[in-house]
């Protein structure tokens, strides 16, 4: 009774805060920069963004609380990001950015607020637009769009996790320090980096039929790039938008990878010798957003990404999970089965209605996601389906979004996990960002 009211509460909150809302659609777009100069080549500014998630989950089997009572379900609130970034770019010829915050923090969370350095680079304009060369810790990453996406505009509630292959293994949350070049020539932009990946404890057993993370002192590669049918994107920041609403008019074909030797260990079925495995991730990918001619708005997406860790590598993942034990390896709480040696489709679609720049719009949407990887004994099909309401761009956004997560029953030493079930993640996003 009490999850529900609750519930009930954070919709009530939401519908308040479209009504109150109405005035503030009529502002500008919100743009927190001050230029330095009269020619306006030199400038400073701020991002600020703030996402608070309330969350009911049907949890994995097996899921208890700390004192051990089952938890079939929860439902908690939670701070998904709150993020400060500050910019500025000098004479037109260099550029500074610096991003802070924090992630993930629930009731169980078992740690106290911290601020993270999340992004910290220095930017050389060698041809101004053309060719541009930064170092640092950036997220100028490899792979597909998805990998690059900006935070504050997603079509649906998140990121899927397998859009970080080696987050948190290699990866300071997607970033990397390392050295970067990009640009744009004429339709076409690339962006390359060489990078030192991070290093972590790995406290996966070695064992038959699983690979494994180990501490890597090569160097990882990376690289996306796109050819740009349309308008042509800005990319002062690292991020790509995977929901323009409109703003422009956006058909983009991409193509990505990442590249680490000798980071992950296997043993071999056959000889029971060590093998010592590179990571090889490619990936393509179609992005559209284009305004109809009766004044709505269509965005899709479709990615494919193939994935080489080394034979039977699966890792499990689960954003802001809670609870304990769990009857089945991939864990606890909402964790499944995220990133694997295999193949992955992702498809998105969504509509934005048409409607008057100073009232609020619905943009119902939908993904589905399709990982054919080789520890899973067959294919799993997860879904994603719910809407945004647009107050003003994405400023002022609430989302909805239900969300199903397959389960697989077994272990590395029987080879294969075999598929057993469903559960799903019901999500309430408000979104504020200046």
């Amino acid at each position: 009774m009490t999850k529900r009211f609750f519930l009930v509460i954070a919709v009530l909150t939401g519908i308040q805060l479209l009504v109150n809302a109405q005035d503030a659609s009529k502002l500008n777009q919100p743009n927190l920069r001050f230029y330095l100069s009269e020619d306006k080549n030199s400038f400073a500014g701020l991002v600020m963004v703030n996402q608070i998630w309330t969350r009911y989950s049907w949890n994995n089997p097996g899921t208890v609380d700390r004192n051990g009572n089952p938890m079939e379900s929860s439902f908690d609130i939670g701070l998904r990001r709150s993020r400060l970034v500050l910019y500025t770019q000098l004479l037109n010829k260099v550029f500074m950015y610096t991003q802070l915050g924090y992630d993930g923090m629930t009731n169980s969370s078992g740690r106290p607020p911290s601020v993270s350095l999340m992004n910290a680079v220095t930017e050389y304009y060698v041809i101004k637009d053309k060719l541009e060369i930064g170092a640092g810790l950036h997220t100028w990453n490899g792979v597909s769009r998805y990998t690059n996406s900006k935070l504050m505009e997603y079509l649906v509630v998140d990121f899927p996790g397998y859009a970080i292959p080696t987050g948190n293994t290699y990866d300071q949350a997607g970033r990397q320090l390392g050295v970067y070049a990009k640009g744009t020539i004429d339709r076409f932009h690339y962006r390359v980096s060489v990078n030192k990946p991070f290093l972590y404890d790995e406290t996966a057993l070695l064992e038959p039929g699983r690979s494994v993370s180990v501490y890597s002192e090569k160097l990882a590669l990376k690289g996306y790039f796109d050819w740009q049918f349309f308008d042509r994107e800005n990319h002062l920041f690292p991020y790509m938008s995977m929901n323009n609403l409109g703003a422009k008019r956006v058909l983009n074909l991409g193509a990505g990878y990442y590249f680490q030797p000798d980071a992950t260990q296997s043993i071999s079925w056959d000889t029971g010798d060590t093998l010592v495995n590179d990571i090889f991730i490619v990936g393509a990918d179609l992005f559209l957003d284009l305004p109809l001619a009766g004044k709505g708005i269509v965005t899709s997406y479709i990615g494919y990404y193939y994935y080489d860790f080394g034979p039977g590598y699966l890792r499990s993942l689960g954003k802001m999970s809670s609870g304990t034990g769990g009857s089945l390896m991939q864990g606890p709480g909402i964790n499944e089965w995220e990133i694997g040696t295999g193949s992955i489709v992702r498809i998105e679609g969504g509509y934005l209605f048409p409607h008057k720049e100073t009232s609020p719009a619905f943009q119902p949407f939908f993904g589905m996601t399709y990982k054919d990887l080789e520890a899973l004994d067959k294919p799993s099909v997860q879904y994603d389906a719910g809407g945004n309401m647009i107050i003003h761009k994405h400023n002022i956004k609430l989302t909805l979004q239900y969300s199903s997560r397959p389960l697989y029953e077994g272990d590395f030493a029987s080879g294969l996990f075999t598929a057993a079930g469903m559960k799903g993640l019901l999500i309430f996003q408000t979104q504020v960002c200046f």
